[in-house]
């Protein structure tokens, strides 16, 4: 059961969540992105369903990072959950960009989204899906490593899943 922040409740049915998308993972469906839809259809068939069963959730930041009209129709479409920013995912981004300052871009200061994803995946205890580079250790996957979290990218989802095509 995940520990409530101050002020929350306990629950007696802990939430559906599994996962938490990044952007990019959701950007890979795109015509002239490597999991494109039109090649990958039943993937993102079985992506769409755990969206939809709020298995796949986003947080808001990553919300505000979709400009994509089609993908944001995408997200409307499955009622994909969004995870509001409170005290306790603040309080672990605070965590996050001390202990690792690496994370963020002083060069592209359009989104903080990054932090606050792995951020959202510690306080719901769940993992991160990201198609960042898992080697570089500016990147999320070096960055959830670091606190234990769960990180795949998509090809990795299928096979934990075990969906084959």
């Amino acid at each position: 059961m995940v520990t409530p922040a101050y002020g929350e409740q306990y629950t007696l049915i802990p939430p559906p969540y599994r996962y938490v998308i990044d952007t990019c993972s959701i950007l890979s469906q795109k015509a002239d992105e490597p999991h494109r839809r039109t090649v990958y259809s039943t993937l993102w068939q079985n992506i769409d369903e755990m969206v939809k069963s709020k298995e796949i959730v986003i947080c808001s930041e990553i919300e505000d990072e979709v400009e994509d009209d089609a993908l944001k129709q995408w997200l409307q479409r499955n009622s994909c959950t969004v995870l509001p920013v409170d005290a306790m995912v603040q309080q672990n981004v605070a965590k996050i960009v001390n202990e690792h300052p690496e994370l963020l871009s002083f060069s592209n200061m359009k989104s903080s989204g990054d932090a606050f994803l792995i951020a959202t995946a510690m306080k719901y205890q769940i993992a991160v899906i990201t198609e960042e580079n898992k080697s570089s250790p500016k990147k999320i996957p070096k960055i959830c490593e670091a606190y234990s979290i769960p990180c795949y990218n998509v090809t990795e989802l299928a096979d934990i899943e075990g969906w084959t095509f």
